[in-house]
């Protein structure tokens, strides 16, 4: 289920709390006037909302929409352990499951949050703020969360080839590849994998793996200042030692040999 929340207007955080299950436990079944956001910070546990079904571990964070009947599929795993908090619903938010409206604008049910630190910051803040007698920042928090989900998702969509072909890279120092190769690797076209890299880092595909050899080369340098150009070259996957120097020159300023003078 999708959910658009109208930021224009201000929601209020009603009800927050930290909840351990030291036995297992089934969520009540009941339909909500408000939203419920669960975080999971230990455990497992399965819901049900309407004909969905969510299965929720670690770092899961679960909205279970306002007006829509939500439920426990099976007790929670033992010693299981949540935040939460209950949400107005304000005029303008939409609730279903194709809203007509910018997806992009939209947050699924169920976010996979173990990646982005930030939703886990926003949530605690949700929940201390309300239980510290804090509502105006409690809210406030709330705007933060959503708009964390929404660049969190957006990420996800949008550079998760352009991550591919970093971590690629970076896990390959001793290759050159070509931008054919990596789009074969990742699964898309030459003209989508070079959009999406450099929609992510600013930077092409073939300037990023420069940039990257020659820090790889300064490191070598700084680390092991007896290795040599030659071996350095090599072990980056240049083709020779001259197009090596060419190169850290370029983006350095300095040549690979004024760089090892300056060291000492």
């Amino acid at each position: 289920m999708q959910n658009f929340f109208n930021l224009d207007e201000r929601h209020t955080v009603t009800e927050a709390n930290i909840n351990f299950y030291a036995n297992p436990f089934v969520h009540p079944k009941r339909k909500m006037k408000e939203y419920d956001f669960i975080y999971m910070l230990s455990g497992e546990w399965k819901f049900g909302q309407n004909d969905e079904t969510f299965h929720l571990k670690k770092d899961s964070l679960l909205i279970l929409s306002a007006n829509q009947t939500h439920f426990g599929l099976s007790p929670c795993q033992k010693e299981t352990k949540t935040m939460y908090f209950h949400l107005s619903i304000e005029d303008g938010d939409l609730i279903g499951s194709n809203l007509d409206i910018n997806k992009d604008e939209t947050i699924e049910s169920l976010t996979d949050a173990s990646n982005n630190k930030n939703i886990k910051r926003f949530f605690s803040q949700i929940v201390s703020s309300k239980l510290s007698g804090n509502q105006r920042k409690a809210n406030i928090y709330f705007d933060l969360l959503i708009c964390e989900l929404l660049e969190d998702k957006h990420n996800k969509n949008d550079t998760e080839t352009a991550t591919k072909i970093k971590n690629l890279i970076h896990s390959n120092p001793e290759k050159f590849y070509s931008n054919i190769e990596l789009a074969n690797k990742v699964n898309v076209s030459v003209k989508t994998a070079e959009n999406k890299f450099k929609e992510k880092f600013g930077i092409t595909i073939h300037q990023y793996i420069l940039n990257f050899k020659i820090e790889e080369a300064i490191s070598y340098f700084n680390t092991f200042p007896k290795i040599s150009i030659k071996e350095t070259a090599s072990n980056l996957g240049f083709y020779d030692e001259y197009h090596f120097s060419k190169q850290f020159k370029k983006i350095t300023g300095l040549s690979p040999l004024k760089y090892k003078q300056q060291l000492r």
